[in-house]
């Protein structure tokens, strides 16, 4: 049985060798979900959307070819897999044996209030944003954590962004230390299954070739940023509670 305590405080080492060594042992579980969410998305916006099924290789696409999917990621494909993976998580922790259908079942089925809380979410930060850049980055911190209050605490709307930020009070430099940290290891692997796909696609000057690519990545990292930010949240919640008493 692969059993994972989640409510517990970790330091740095344990968080990552926790969080990576679940996501290797039920590496099928992950691929899954991370495919099974990315994969239409994707299609969708950047294949059918964008047209990226039918045209030639593009190594420079504009900014709104960038920027669509990467909007779509965040408000979309990151909540749900980050609802998915809290529920694998879950149950490993209960049971030891997580199955994708029913983790992607409850996860579609949390993204309402997902999608309600993120908006408020991103609309926070760019207004921080727009005030010389330092106050964006402090509630994006502050807030990282609206999917795993939404999903593990049944908080709503401006309830998840003031419970994100009640965990992050007093450990902000942690928590954006440790975010950091997850999304470097995420993007290594990233990086080198992206990079063969669009190889191919300059050489076949076809476009398809490197939306395959991003796809694969994207399946295979967003579920390590899910896992290590979830573990991070429940780490957050004990050194809360732990300063209380």
């Amino acid at each position: 049985m692969n059993r994972l305590q989640l409510e517990r405080p970790r330091d740095i080492t344990a968080l990552f060798r926790d969080g990576l060594g679940v996501y290797v042992r039920n590496l099928p579980v992950f691929l899954a979900v991370g495919a099974g969410i990315v994969v239409p998305v994707q299609l969708i916006v950047s294949g059918v959307g964008l047209e990226q099924l039918t045209s030639g290789y593009d190594p420079t696409p504009s900014a709104a070819q960038t920027a669509v999917p990467t909007v779509v990621s965040f408000f979309v494909i990151a909540p749900l897999v980050t609802a998915t993976c809290i529920h694998i998580l879950r149950a490993i922790e209960t049971a030891g044996k997580p199955k994708a259908g029913a983790a992607l079942i409850a996860g579609f089925e949390a993204f309402t209030p997902l999608f309600l809380a993120i908006l408020l979410q991103v609309a926070g930060i760019l207004v921080g944003l727009a005030a010389l850049i330092v106050p964006g980055v402090y509630l994006t911190i502050r807030w990282f954590f609206v999917p795993q209050t939404v999903v593990v605490e049944g908080k709503r709307g401006r309830d998840a962004l003031s419970r994100s930020g009640e965990l992050v009070r007093g450990f902000w430099w942690r928590a954006c230390g440790i975010v950091i940290m997850a999304n470097l290891a995420a993007a290594l692997p990233g990086l080198v299954l992206t990079a063969p796909f669009a190889a191919i696609a300059d050489a076949a000057d076809k476009q398809v070739f490197s939306l395959i690519g991003s796809m694969a990545a994207e399946a295979v990292t967003a579920p390590i940023v899910a896992i290590l930010s979830t573990l991070l949240y429940f780490d957050l919640r004990a050194r809360r509670v732990a300063s209380e008493v």
